[in-house]
């Protein structure tokens, strides 16, 4: 995993590697001041009147007192490569934040660290049983919404489409420690406040997968020290304002004991496995594989949480483009329960997601019902959890 800082981000140091710490913590002081300083100000009168060393003494007390909202202003945005999967899920549970990650559909699938010679031999051959089924019984369907001003263009634009939705389907075979590639823009104490959750899952994992993810959540604290982003008391006593233990501690504390969000087993007030709940705001309990949890989180106007199962729960899903042929099914489920080590996406796993029902019907419901959604999620919403909200609100 390589993170970098994006050069027209803010707050960087002179060679657009580092964060630039006084800069970033004078900025929170002038934004800190909007909320408490005395008198009829402006945040230009505050730059005007107060020195440096005034303004970064008040960035670093906000930050002190949990008054966190000043150090939100200032953003940090992040392009990482090599960066797994699972570990993209987490980032973008945390719902404070823009991203842009290459969807694995559109990744070639080669044998790395991360993924093995079984994964890439099954994904390969499950990706041309995908195009010759969508071949033979969708190639109608697909040229018609992809005509082109030739023959040629149209027949290449086909099978381009054709190759997408396989991919999709065969990225089920594929460990979701796959490595990709996110632009990732946080608030700085958003991402320093998930580096101590973090932090949580490194000192005490709760089973078999918090421990799998152990190093890969060390490489990526690491990373961040290194860009001065996660802000450290060695940090802080270096600008010699306030006295600070010099250590390599982290600055920023959790007194609330916060715990990264998509992990139910760490949220004592989940709703993962309780009754479902319909009226203006819906809690609603599926059984969806990572990559459906994936497109919807993405959307961040639903609260997701899930539970991965052990192996010995290991459930598989079956893609719908070969639910009607038993044998490819069956054989399907033995390819699939053969990579069970490797936590490959096809696992199902229990996923809550709360939201307002009008998030549900605008903002994820309609989105995800188009075509250009990954097929699970478009079944998951147009039959089963929009059907059900709807019965539930009519009888009730």
């Amino acid at each position: 995993m390589k993170i970098n800082l994006d050069p027209n981000g803010m707050c960087l140091t002179k060679d657009k590697k580092k964060l630039d710490l006084k800069e970033a913590l004078k900025i929170t002081g002038v934004k800190a001041a909007v909320c408490f300083k005395d008198g009829d100000i402006t945040p230009q009168m505050i730059r005007e009147m107060e020195s440096d060393e005034q303004l970064i003494k008040r960035g670093i007390n906000t930050i002190l007192s949990d008054h966190t909202s000043p150090s939100e202003q200032v953003s940090v945005s992040l392009e990482i490569t090599g960066i797994p999967k699972i570990l993209c899920m987490i980032l973008n549970n945390e719902h404070e934040y823009a991203a842009d990650e290459r969807s694995i559909r559109y990744t070639i699938i080669k044998e790395n660290a991360a993924i093995s010679k079984e994964e890439v031999a099954l994904y390969y051959k499950w990706l041309n049983i995908f195009i010759n089924i969508l071949n033979s019984k969708y190639y109608d369907f697909f040229q018609k919404f992809n005509q082109g001003k030739t023959e040629e263009a149209t027949i290449k634009k086909t099978n381009n489409a054709i190759k997408k939705i396989a991919q999709e389907n065969a990225r089920y075979l594929i460990t979701l420690f796959v490595p990709t590639t996110l632009t990732y823009t946080v608030p700085l104490a958003q991402i320093n406040k998930i580096c101590v959750y973090m932090q949580r899952v490194i000192d005490n994992p709760l089973n078999e997968f918090e421990e799998s993810l152990i190093p890969y959540l060390q490489e990526f604290i690491s990373e961040l020290k290194d860009l001065d982003v996660v802000i450290t008391n060695q940090k802080i006593a270096k600008l010699k304002i306030i006295n600070v233990p010099d250590n390599d501690d982290y600055f920023y504390h959790n007194n609330k004991k916060i715990d990264l969000s998509l992990f139910a087993k760490r949220n004592k007030f989940s709703a993962l496995g309780k009754e479902i709940e319909v009226g203006y705001n819906i809690s609603y309990n599926f059984s969806l594989t990572i990559s459906a949890l994936a497109e919807i989180q993405r959307h961040r106007t639903a609260y997701c949480e899930s539970s991965y199962p052990s192996n010995t729960n290991f459930k598989v899903y079956t893609p719908i483009l070969i639910r009607e042929y038993k044998k490819l099914s069956e054989e399907w489920f033995k390819d699939v329960m053969s990579l069970k080590q490797f936590y490959p996406q096809a696992q199902l796993l229990d996923v809550n997601i709360c939201a307002p029902l009008k998030n549900i019907i605008n903002f994820i419901g309609k989105e995800r019902a188009c075509d250009r959604a990954l097929l699970e999620v478009q079944d998951a919403f147009t039959n089963q959890l929009i059907p059900q909200i709807y019965e539930e609100l009519v009888w009730n």
